[in-house]
């Protein structure tokens, strides 16, 4: 049974993002026009109105106001793309309660971008492909940090991409299982992609062992709960990969936090070489 994230009344402002989130996934252009302008009602703030009106322009004109795929930074060097979390993540369960994708909703600029990327993903995407392959030489990309495929369409639609982009070596992390099998069934996978489980889901282990058997997995990527949050800067220690290996009974490779620095042959959770090896993070 799908799961969607619920904010109480006594968080407006994420609850009304949330709820355009929902229309902007599911909803006509005039229903997302809507649901903005409800939305807007809980903002106040300069910053807030600008880009609520940036993306009321990305909704008519259905042309991104903002970059579609992330630069790398110094936490990920390599380009990403994101759309909405939640409503996007068809196979999401636990991982709800402590998705980190809800933080950047603190910022309208991070908001609105994941929000234009889920409405060209329904409407336009050739401005995707545009933009990407605007991207010059070779590159790694992480597809959705944020987000996740939200139907077999979503699959076809980045897998044929990755299969005529050779230049593109890419990873990600999905809960997107059924939508994953299905194309299967009809697709044909592309050698330049590398699928990493992720925890949290909704799924049995009878479609967990029909993932891991995919050509393109390479391994279970969990989030472990070690009875606290840990900050970005403690992932990676001594203290914190000791705590990983007592709360995991399998072997695990802890992530150190900081993609691209894990290994001196290149980042984890991207090498099918460490297929079928459990790589573990604690919940931050």
């Amino acid at each position: 049974m799908r799961v969607i994230k619920v904010f109480s009344d006594t968080a407006p402002k994420f609850k009304a993002l949330h709820e355009l989130a929902l229309v902007v996934q599911n909803g006509s252009i005039s229903e997302i026009n809507n649901a903005l302008s409800v939305a807007e009602l809980q903002f106040t703030g300069k910053a807030w109105a600008v880009n609520f009106e940036k993306l009321r322009g990305v909704i008519n004109t259905l042309n991104p106001a903002y970059t579609i795929f992330a630069k790398g930074n110094s936490k990920l060097p390599f380009y990403s793309f994101s759309t909405l979390p939640s409503v996007t993540c068809p196979g999401a369960g636990t991982c709800l309660d402590y998705c980190y994708s809800f933080r950047a909703w603190r910022y309208p600029a991070a908001y609105m971008r994941q929000a234009q990327n889920a409405l060209l993903m329904r409407f336009n995407q050739s401005v995707i492909n545009d933009e990407l392959l605007n991207i010059e030489g070779s590159f790694e990309l992480r597809l959705y940090v944020d987000g996740d495929f939200s139907s077999v369409s979503d699959v076809i639609y980045w897998m044929t991409t990755l299969n005529n982009a050779p230049n593109i070596k890419a990873y990600g992390y999905s809960k997107s299982f059924a939508e994953l099998l299905e194309y299967n069934a009809v697709g044909q996978w592309p050698t330049n992609y590398v699928l990493n489980i992720s925890s949290g889901h909704n799924h049995n282990a009878i479609t967990i062992a029909r993932v891991k058997s995919l050509p393109i997995t390479r391994g279970e990527f969990i989030a472990v709960s070690i009875g606290r949050k840990v900050k970005g800067i403690d992932h990676g220690t001594i203290a914190i990969n000791k705590v990983l290996r007592e709360n995991v009974p399998t072997k695990i490779f802890p992530c150190p936090g900081a993609c691209g620095s894990c290994t001196g042959k290149g980042h984890a959770c991207g090498m099918l070489s460490l297929k079928g090896i459990t790589i573990a993070i604690a919940i931050h």
